[in-house]
């Protein structure tokens, strides 16, 4: 008799999983882009997080975006992008390819983060910002560098035309392999984002 409890048990839950899979709606639950976006993850589903250091919304989610990092699906890659609709938010992406030059991001991403929200740190030029990052141990050199890299400028640049490209209204927005855009407007909730996320990138795997 136990063993055929828990076989309906078993049954049960797999229903239900399914159904809740089945439950996302194109368009309801997240939005499907007219002209898909080309990606860089080759075999691997992209899954890409539009976001801003100075919106709160993108600090909220940041430690449940790492919480999903720990558990990203394997058929998956994570790529993040500093979205750039106006010329506030170019400071920004500066700040996240300097990062990125500087081989830092896992290090300092969150810190910075941090630094805006929780310590209202103001940023106000680069010195600001070089000087946040002496203090946290880089070489003042090499970040004064890496403002001043091509490198960097092609990729703000870049930035601001993916922005463009993705049709976006406002971030956090996650944007998996180049079709589908997933923000909490949509999801209903920060947790459920990733139920989408995770439900789309199964979907793109077939």
């Amino acid at each position: 008799m136990k063993k055929i409890h828990v076989f309906l048990i078993a049954c049960f839950v797999s229903v239900y999983t399914n159904t809740a899979f089945a439950n996302f709606v194109a368009d309801e639950d997240y939005l499907v882009l007219e002209k898909p976006v080309k990606t860089v993850t080759g075999d691997k589903v992209e899954v890409r997080e539009l976001f801003w250091y100075y919106c709160p919304h993108c600090f909220n989610v940041e430690p449940l975006v790492e919480n999903w990092l720990k558990k990203i699906p394997s058929s998956a890659n994570f790529v993040r992008q500093p979205a750039v609709f106006s010329a506030r938010w170019k400071d920004g992406a500066i700040f996240y390819y300097v990062l990125e030059q500087l081989g830092e991001v896992d290090r300092l991403h969150g810190a910075l983060f941090d630094a805006i929200h929780l310590y209202q740190t103001p940023f106000l030029d680069q010195e600001d910002f070089v000087d946040w990052l002496v203090d946290r141990g880089v070489n003042e050199k090499r970040a004064n560098d890496a403002f001043k890299s091509f490198s960097v400028r092609i990729k703000v640049n870049k930035s601001k035309l993916n922005t463009v490209k993705y049709k976006i209204s406002g971030v956090p927005t996650f944007v998996v392999n180049g079709k589908y855009l997933v923000d909490t407007k949509h999801a209903g909730s920060e947790e459920r984002l990733f139920e989408i996320v995770n439900y789309l990138i199964k979907e793109e795997a077939r």
